[in-house]
């Protein structure tokens, strides 16, 4: 009875995964690991490391067998990890657990899991059966292995915009991080540091750093209108009042507890601000024509300044 009770809170813990060692040290002999195995109570899924039942292993099972497999001091790393801290546009691997072990560790690759060895202590959180390796961290691993400069920018947008984490975070895990594949992390925190909240506003951006005729601008900073209402545009420039906005963006509704685009729009130009506007359609297949239009509007303006009672507020 000690050794059933033992086990079962074991397995509950842990999902119903179990090492073998960890079996053994609950009492159960190695005649017995074998006799589960033997008549399919328990699975096999990785070295020494046991599922009960014969279902295919869940997502979560499949983390815990992992870090089973990696010993101790490991922790999920790369998208694994960054889907623990609740980031969503992480894109997701099937098949694949990323693990992050301790230099010394003598854990190796082995069937779906990615074991990445690390120089420096592990700074880890836990999401219920599971640890997981700091967001900052994890997203600079996983930024080394994406070759998607969209699918970079928009992690690191996300995690800045919902504090998961902060760009000084990301900076810092970017100097100390691993030494290969930098760049799509270096863009990506370029764009951030200058405030962009989307893949569409850096589109939007790149395109304007091309463009000797245009200063440089200001990405989603706040500016109170004269009714009092705060508001915070994709992108403007300041010595035109020259706004422009990317169609569909859920993070201003977040931000500006505005209902919709129009009200947005209707906002901004009864401030005296001018808005182009631009899907991120359009920004992807005609970029050239967006910025050209927009340089003709702001050469028009420049000059001009915000509007009376429009006043930027600090950053």
């Amino acid at each position: 009875m000690p050794i059933d009770a033992a086990l079962e809170l074991l397995l509950h813990a842990q999902e119903s995964v179990i090492s073998r060692e960890q079996a053994l040290r609950a009492g159960l002999s190695r005649r017995a690991v074998e006799h589960r195995l033997a008549t399919r109570a328990w699975q096999r899924v990785l070295p020494s490391v046991y599922v009960v039942g014969l279902r295919k292993p869940s997502r979560i099972q499949a983390q815990v067998a992992a870090l089973l497999h990696a010993g101790d001091g490991a922790a999920l790393d790369d998208v694994d990890a960054c889907i623990c801290a609740g980031l969503t546009a992480v894109p997701f691997v099937k098949g694949r657990v990323y693990v992050a072990a301790p230099e010394q560790s003598s854990a190796r690759s082995c069937a779906f899991v990615v074991v990445r060895r690390v120089r420096k202590p592990l700074v880890t959180l836990l999401a219920g059966s599971v640890r997981y390796l700091e967001p900052a961290a994890a997203l600079i691993a996983m930024s080394r292995r994406l070759r998607s400069p969209d699918r970079v920018l928009a992690s690191f947008s996300e995690a800045i915009r919902r504090r998961i984490t902060t760009h000084d975070e990301l900076v810092a895990a970017h100097l100390s991080g691993p030494p290969r594949h930098l760049a799509l992390a270096a863009d990506a925190l370029e764009d951030t540091a200058e405030g962009v909240w989307s893949v569409a506003e850096g589109w939007f951006r790149r395109l304007a750093i091309g463009r000797p005729e245009l200063p440089p601008l200001l990405y989603n900073r706040r500016l109170q209108l004269p009714d009092g209402r705060v508001l915070v545009p994709d992108a403007l420039a300041v010595d035109a009042g020259l706004v422009h906005e990317t169609n569909g963006r859920g993070a201003h509704e977040r931000e500006d507890l505005f209902e919709s685009m129009q009200q947005r729009h209707d906002a901004l130009t009864t401030a005296g601000l001018i808005l182009l506007h631009n899907s991120p359609r359009r920004l992807r297949n005609r970029g050239q024509t967006v910025i050209g239009e927009f340089c003709t509007c702001y050469l028009a303006n420049a000059g001009r300044g915000l509007p009376p009672g429009v006043v930027l507020l600090d950053r």
